[in-house]
């Protein structure tokens, strides 16, 4: 059996070896943290270079969502960093229900993200096709998506058949899209869509 002193050293060696871990690990993560946002607590310098913000910004993934949020940011490298406008898909339904003409000159030919329930995606001749649930029984908004899906992070492309098979019927989903009116006169409809996976 140890004896009392070389039981006390032991755990002498054992409290400081868990602290220099313990500094080492947060010394590591505060120099992550310094390099991802500098301080800018008071009496800090303000951030003057954009250039350097805006090449930080470009070696995040696009519209990935963030905090439990969309991120209202096209997914499609080849676009704008701006902010896209987002509409639930009974929104869009319901403005083209009460005044068909406002909301084509509200929808019409924009680009912006939709978020709702999948309730399946399909191939209908040349075209892959989802189509998002509204509160109205029976009525949706129909997607079609383009050929070239983006599938990961860092813009990862893929074929439209890949991407589809990551939604199921029931999962809430966002797209992006440019719209294209009214289908039969009735269905609002979106091309060009990219499928942005769960919508949070």
């Amino acid at each position: 059996m140890l004896s009392r002193t070389r039981q006390i050293l032991i755990a002498i060696i054992a409290v400081v070896v868990l602290g220099m871990l313990w500094f080492v690990g947060n010394e590591a993560a505060i120099e992550r943290n310094a390099e991802v946002a500098p301080y800018t607590g008071p009496g800090s310098a303000p951030a003057t270079d954009p250039a350097a913000a805006s090449e930080v910004a470009s070696n995040l993934p696009r519209g990935i969502p963030r905090d439990g949020t969309l991120d209202p940011i096209s997914i499609d490298p080849a676009r704008p960093a701006d902010r896209l406008p987002v509409y639930q898909a009974d929104t869009i339904l319901n403005d083209y229900r009460d005044n068909t003409g406002a909301a084509d000159d509200r929808y019409r030919g924009q680009y912006f993200i939709v978020e709702g329930v999948a309730t399946g995606i399909r191939r209908e001749g040349n075209d892959v096709v989802v189509e998002i649930r509204t509160n109205d029984y029976g009525s949706v908004v129909r997607g079609i998506l383009l050929p070239q899906q983006i599938c990961g992070p860092g813009t990862r492309a893929c074929e439209v058949e890949a991407r589809a098979t990551m939604v199921r019927r029931g999962q809430k989903v966002a797209v992006e899209c440019t719209g294209a009116g009214l289908l039969n006169g009735d269905t609002p409809l979106l091309a060009d869509c990219l499928l942005r996976g769960g919508a949070n």
